[in-house]
């Protein structure tokens, strides 16, 4: 589950019989498994990881959206009651101002908790909507405003809750697409900058990371890669492994996620996903150039 600390606040929010009356576009998302209808105030930001974050253009309201495969919504509630909920990575610190209504979601629960915090160093009132179920599917909807405005985005965060739907995962179009994108491809390591007094360019390190060979036939190939310094030369040697094997590698799509299958040993599950424009393999930065090695 996620990390959460101590935050004790008083006001409590009334969920129940609001009526809201602002257009709404729908946003529907088959990665993360939802369907909603957001504000036209709300502007739609580039996505990050596992959040797709909507604001309005004077920054008096935003929802945010975040997967979470594994979300429990007992747990979740508990640990929120107990404690409150915090992610540092994404700067978001909440607690409860009141008790959760039942979301009325179909092929799962869902439950909206009123909430007051801070999200980025900003203070907000607002709600959370966490939501599991149909299909192994996990996310939190999180709907705030400045607390001078909360009264009037309160009834249209309740127009936008209550079109929350569960969708379909299209698996196949995520695994064709991750498919497509790495056939005949090389993921390779993408190695953080020296500091200090080194030279730019530069590098260090010591550990043995991998490149990914992904060939268009469906097989693998590796090379071990190693970087140490010279003693006292301001420069770093790579050394490449003789070694190549050759394994198998697929795409599959679990809990909504998508993730590089390579088997060449022990098998490997690899999580691919993009923060920004960066790719990451397993949560660590990567480059995707073509492979020199496929034949």
């Amino acid at each position: 589950m996620r990390k959460f600390i101590t935050f004790t606040l008083g006001a409590i929010l009334a969920l129940t019989g609001i009526t809201g009356t602002a257009a709404t576009a729908n946003f529907t998302d088959i990665s993360f498994g939802i369907s909603i209808d957001v504000d036209d105030a709300l502007s739609r930001q580039p996505p990050l990881r596992d959040i797709q974050y909507f604001k309005s253009q004077d920054s008096s309201g935003s929802l945010m959206i975040k997967r979470i495969h594994d979300l429990t919504i007992v747990d979740f509630l508990e640990e929120l009651r107990d404690v409150g909920y915090r992610d540092m990575r994404d700067q978001v610190i909440l607690g409860m101002t009141g008790e959760p209504v039942d979301a009325g979601i179909e092929s799962g629960r869902g439950l909206l908790i009123p909430v007051r915090g801070r999200i980025r160093g900003q203070r907000i009132t607002g709600v959370v909507g966490a939501y599991s179920g149909h299909d192994g599917q996990g996310f939190l909807v999180i709907g705030t405003a400045k607390p001078e405005y909360w009264a009037t985005w309160e009834p249209r965060m309740k127009t936008m809750f209550s079109s929350v739907r569960f969708v379909e995962i299209e698996r196949k179009t995520m695994v064709d697409d991750w498919e497509h994108l790495l056939k005949g491809k090389k993921l390779q390591y993408k190695l953080a900058k020296a500091s200090g007094n080194t030279a730019g360019g530069m590098y260090y390190g010591g550990a043995a990371h991998r490149d990914y060979h992904l060939c268009s036939d469906g097989t693998v190939m590796r090379k071990s890669a190693s970087v140490s310094k010279v003693e006292g030369q301001n420069m770093t040697v790579y050394s490449r492994s003789r070694n190549r094997s050759r394994g198998t590698w697929y795409v599959i799509v679990s809990a909504g996620a998508p993730s590089l299958i390579v088997r060449d040993g022990p098998e490997q599950k690899l999580k691919l996903e993009y923060e920004g424009e960066n790719f990451l393999l397993d949560g660590k930065p990567y480059i995707i150039t073509t492979s020199d090695l496929c034949k």
